[in-house]
């Protein structure tokens, strides 16, 4: 994938080391989440932000330059997450893990536009970096059918705690069918894994959730 030096970049960080960021992010996610896609979500005039958006969580904001165009939330399963918070129901099968070496992905997403796939494709890979910097074993989500399809033709294996589910209706009145599972970071194909690492290391990252005095990763 041919990706121009320099023309994207992303921050991995909390609300506390980039709070101008980080709320940047909660609007984005209201105009994509619920303007957009017509999610069900309480938001203020600040954006869309929950009881999850907390001390703990990191975020992942990837940007065109100036421009944010995406990213995702990122919360270690050994805190309160959402996927075990809200929709218990969804883990028939097998339980939600409950471990630092977990991490939950939730409100993932990139603008649609000209670029919408080389976003999504810089999504996935920062995703899987993120992973590996903070060396987790799996990545766990709530998501539709759709979004699981999709990771199946990226050659991203997953598996699911339960059977899909319908967990409500969106604005338009269309029922959401949704499956909780997870990626394990093991079980991924080494060629596939190559392949997003090239892509990230496209992509200049900068750390802030490292204590202080420790250097930024750039990738």
């Amino acid at each position: 994938m041919s990706i121009p030096p320099h023309e994207y970049r992303a921050i991995i960080t909390t609300e506390v080391a980039h709070p101008k960021e980080v709320a940047d992010f909660f609007r984005f996610r209201k105009w994509l989440f619920i303007d957009r896609c017509g999610w069900r979500l309480p938001f203020t005039a600040a954006g869309e932000r929950d009881q999850f958006d907390g001390a703990d969580t990191e975020y992942c904001l990837l940007y065109d330059r100036d421009r944010l165009i995406g990213g995702f939330r990122a919360i270690r399963t050994d805190f309160p997450y959402l996927a075990e918070g809200v929709f218990p129901e969804l883990a028939t099968v097998r339980p939600f893990p409950r471990t630092p070496l977990a991490w939950e992905i939730s409100r993932f997403g990139v603008l649609s536009g000209n670029n919408d796939r080389t976003a999504a494709k810089l999504n996935y890979a920062l995703m899987f970096k993120f992973a590996a910097l903070k060396r987790a074993t799996c990545l766990v989500a709530i998501a539709d059918l759709t979004y699981e399809r999709f990771l199946a033709m990226l050659g991203v294996q997953t598996s699911r705690y339960g059977p899909p589910q319908e967990i409500g209706r969106n604005a338009f009145g269309e029922p959401l069918m949704a499956v909780a599972g997870e990626i394990s970071l093991h079980a991924q194909d080494p060629a596939r894994m190559s392949y997003f690492a090239d892509i990230a290391n496209n992509l200049e990252i900068t750390d802030a959730t490292h204590v202080l005095g420790r250097p930024l990763v750039s990738a």
